[in-house]
Parts: structure tokens; sequence; C-alpha cells
């Protein structure tokens, strides 16, 4: 099964500041959820709910530690459980965020599309670090507001 993470982050690997994120980057958001159409997601519960209203053509699988019934996604108390469910849905797995999913699925993903938002912000969760000797990047993309690279794992 193949998985990506995908993610934006601010040049000092910001991801998130309070309930959302530092930025508005339309056209980020709008390719985010083209890559993510009609595939199976994994992400947290926060991160749900930032994304989810926009998210109603893939295949949600969000981990929580409550048990409440989360409209529009499955789930998952762990991302052992959101893993294997969504790849026995023969989709493409994305990793989306937040914070501690991205650690723990990193080792997991074959590829990540990672967007650098141009400009100078702050915040509350960083995207984690990663051995870049580990990575090669494989496609850079120059946006008015953003840097796109996909990094494939050596």
């Amino acid at each position: 099964c193949v998985m990506i993470l995908i993610s934006a982050m601010s040049k000092d690997r910001f991801i998130g500041s309070g309930d959302g994120m530092p930025w508005s980057v339309p056209e980020e958001y709008e390719q985010f959820l083209r890559f993510v159409d009609g595939q199976a997601v994994v992400m947290g519960r926060k991160s749900f709910e930032i994304f989810g209203p926009d998210m109603k053509t893939t295949e949600n699988f969000v981990i929580t530690r409550s048990g409440d019934g989360i409209e529009g996604a499955t789930v998952c108390g762990s991302i052992e459980d959101a893993v294997a469910k969504a790849e026995a849905t023969g989709k493409t797995v994305f990793s989306a965020g937040g914070g501690s999913i991205y650690a723990q699925t990193i080792p997991l993903a074959d590829t990540m599309y990672l967007s650098f938002i141009k400009g100078d912000f702050t915040g509350d969760t960083k995207f984690p670090e990663f051995d870049e000797d580990e990575w090669e990047v494989e496609k850079r993309e120059d946006h008015a507001d953003f840097e796109f690279v996909v990094y494939k794992r050596k």
C-alpha cells in the first residue's frame, strides 16, 4: 500500500496556529483537495475539524482518544487502526496531520508532498524533523505563494 504524507508549512516548519493555519493560500489548499480527492485520508481530530467540511469526496479516518462518532469520518483509536482501515479501502492513503500524526506516519510514508508557504509565519505546531538523507527530491514547483516539493524515500 502506498502512503503519501501531505502538508503545508512555513519556512520555519510551522503547520498550525490555534484552531487553524497561520496563512491563507487558496491555490495551495485547492491543490491539497485535488490530491486527496477520492482517496483515503488519515488525520487527527483537530485537522479533521479544519479540513473535514471540504473533504466530502475522501474516505476519512480520524484518530481520536474520544470514542465519539464524527460525521463524515471513521473514528480510529490509533495510527495502526487508522492505517489498516485506510489500506483496506485499496485507495492511496494520505497522512494529513497534525503534528503528532505526521511524527507517527513519516516512518510509514513512501512519498511526501510538502508545500513551503512563502512569507513569515508563527504558530504553535511544527512539522516534525525528518532525516533528509533518507529522502530525495523528485520534483520542485515554484508557485506565487508557495514552493511545492515531492520527496521520495530513497
